[in-house]
């Protein structure tokens, strides 16, 4: 046994039936996601047997009794086949970075699932779902192209998936936002510019909003100068797409040229 877990943890572990004499100490690896070292200093890691062969990559505890960070992840998940496929060397990370989502959320919030209730708190109306269920399942519809384009395999967007989940379906989007933001963390994408899950995922500010909001380092603060975790931001002032450039979209001009009226800074060639 890990001679670093202390008695709480141990007993967290043993309540969802992990076995913590099998864990083993493992170091977190150099090229692991920002939102891992960066955003979770100290961060602890464990490999866990039990997950060989299975399609779990791993699981964080999701108490807030347990002080320590710590991921628990499958042995050689670098090198082992899933789903039928080539071995596949990204994902570790990718499996470190999904995880990472959670212990930040599991550090402001107390648990990962409560990204769900931040969720409809954020949205424009806070008082209902509808927002959360609509997300939930236009992740679902896109999950072909997101196996395509990005390689993910996850059964939280699985359309079976939602159908076993009936009503509670909706609790399934902080599963896919951490997910989501995993292929952004390793890939270097920004999910919210791809022309495809633009249009058919965020399609409206308040979606973009809202995941960015819930998703990566804006989870917690680096420095004492940024805003609050989980804070949403105006997309103007956010770094993604403005409300400006989306309106120039819809102009005559939205292929360029000169304008009348100067654009601010007084430019008049766009």
């Amino acid at each position: 046994m890990p001679s670093d877990l202390d008695p709480q943890t141990i007993k967290a572990l043993q309540s969802v039936r992990v076995i913590p004499s099998l864990l083993r100490k493992t170091p977190v690896p150099q090229d692991a996601p920002v939102t891992a070292t960066a955003g979770i200093p100290g961060l602890k890691m464990y490999e866990d047997p039990l997950l060989r062969d299975t399609e779990t990559g791993g699981y964080v505890i999701p108490r807030a009794a347990i002080k320590d960070d710590a991921m628990f992840v499958q042995p050689d998940l670098n090198s082992l086949s899933f789903h039928g496929k080539a071995p596949d060397p990204t994902q570790l990370k990718q499996t470190i970075a999904h995880e990472a989502e959670h212990l930040l959320a599991k550090r402001q919030l107390g648990t990962p699932q409560y990204i769900n209730v931040m969720f409809d708190k954020l949205s424009d109306n806070p008082k209902t779902q509808n927002l959360r269920s609509t997300f939930v399942r236009d992740a679902s519809r896109v999950y072909p192209y997101l196996k395509e384009k990005y390689g993910t395999h996850s059964a939280y967007f699985d359309p079976r998936m939602l159908k076993f989940q009936d009503l509670l379906a909706p609790n399934l989007a902080f599963e896919q936002l951490a997910e989501l933001a995993s292929i952004e963390a390793t890939t270097g994408v920004d999910l919210t510019k791809d022309p495809y899950l633009r249009k058919n995922l965020f399609k409206n500010r308040e979606v973009r909003e809202i995941y960015s909001a819930l998703t990566g380092l804006r989870q917690t603060r680096l420095d004492a100068k940024d805003l609050p975790p989980h804070t949403r931001i105006k997309e103007k002032d956010s770094g993604r797409m403005s409300d400006f450039m989306e309106s120039l979209k819809n102009k005559e001009f939205s292929k360029g040229g000169f304008v009348d009226k100067p654009l601010p800074g007084g430019s008049k060639l766009i």
